[in-house]
């Protein structure tokens, strides 16, 4: 990899993880009045899997995902350690979830959809066991609704990015 494909790989990094949290915190705010556990995981779900997978399409590497997901994570732990620990774990889990997919275009897929998924999960579950207090009352089934919604919606915002990248790759000659 030469010095400008790497500083264009820094560059759209940087720049996609600027839209994520700026985009996030907009949702996260939207997402303050439903007064639900994980319900901001859900919301923004769709949001961040579409981010992903534009990124992961526009680079295209086997190790996009964890690069993504590390920078995220460090900036994040600036603003909250436990926070910046569940992206961390959440992109693991997703990178690995993904990793032995054969195609390229279904792992970009499947590593976004499970980002989104094990998001609410990892998030919920590190508040509820490392911070506690009222966390300690969100009940497993909540949990794990919050995990296959937040897939779900994951898929859908998948489905919205690629429709997005074909269309701007046919219509540009990308």
């Amino acid at each position: 990899m030469n010095n400008q494909t790497k500083n264009n790989e820094i560059t759209i990094i940087g720049i996609s993880i600027a839209i994520i949290i700026g985009g996030g915190m907009a949702i996260y705010m939207i997402a303050a009045v439903v007064p639900l556990p994980g319900i901001k995981y859900i919301f923004v779900a769709p949001f961040v899997s579409t981010i992903f997978y534009v990124v992961q399409h526009k680079l295209k590497g086997k190790y996009i995902l964890p690069k993504i997901g590390t920078v995220f994570g460090l900036v994040m732990s600036v603003i909250n350690m436990y926070m910046g620990l569940a992206i961390l774990i959440t992109t693991f889990l997703a990178y690995i979830s993904s990793f032995y997919l054969k195609s390229e275009s279904k792992r970009i897929f499947w590593s976004s959809a499970f980002f989104s998924g094990y998001t609410g999960l990892i998030a919920i579950l590190v508040s509820k066991y490392l911070i506690g207090g009222v966390f300690l009352e969100i009940p497993n089934s909540m949990i794990a609704l919050n995990s296959i919604l937040g897939l779900i919606f994951g898929i859908l915002g998948n489905n919205l990015a690629k429709t997005v990248v074909n269309r701007v790759s046919k219509d540009s000659g990308y």
